[in-house]
């Protein structure tokens, strides 16, 4: 087994990586608001994750799924594979620092409740990350079904 360590697992609203650094907007919230559901939601996961130089040059799978508060296992399935080779800076043993955007683009929130992305690598999970889904304000009906909206009768 090889430890890889996950310094950073976390929503944003845009995450991106390039040159080996995470660019990130609006990231690490946990809430989600919304006056009704199922709403539709789109956001980035971003994964940092720590390298052992022993796991240099295998392939590792990198798994992200989504359980609901009662340990349900939702639809939403990313996977992956991440090779890692050292960089010539590096000194003899050294791990190397790996950032992974995931975008999740149109994601639905069925209800509310408690969420978790669950990150786990070669099967083995190393990360969770809830995020709570919670209804805000008041739904209104459309203004031609409101009490004196369009189409009520004038006095």
């Amino acid at each position: 087994m090889t430890d890889f360590e996950t310094l950073a697992f976390f929503t944003a609203d845009h995450a991106a990586v390039e040159s080996g650094k995470a660019y990130v907007s609006g990231g690490f919230w946990d809430q989600l608001n919304f006056p009704a559901y199922p709403a539709q939601v789109s956001l980035s996961l971003v994964a940092v994750i720590k390298v052992p130089s022993r796991a240099y040059l295998e392939d590792h799978q990198v798994t992200v799924t989504m359980i609901d508060e009662d340990d349900n296992v939702l639809p939403l399935r990313i996977e992956g594979h991440i090779r890692v080779g050292a960089s010539p800076n590096l000194r003899p043993g050294d791990p190397t620092i790996v950032p992974i955007a995931f975008p999740l683009p149109g994601m639905t929130i069925e209800h509310t409740g408690d969420y978790w992305f669950v990150l786990t690598i070669d099967g083995n999970e190393k990360a969770r990350y809830r995020i709570r889904a919670v209804q805000v304000g008041s739904v209104y009906p459309p203004a031609s079904e409101a009490p004196g909206g369009e189409g009520a009768e004038e006095e």
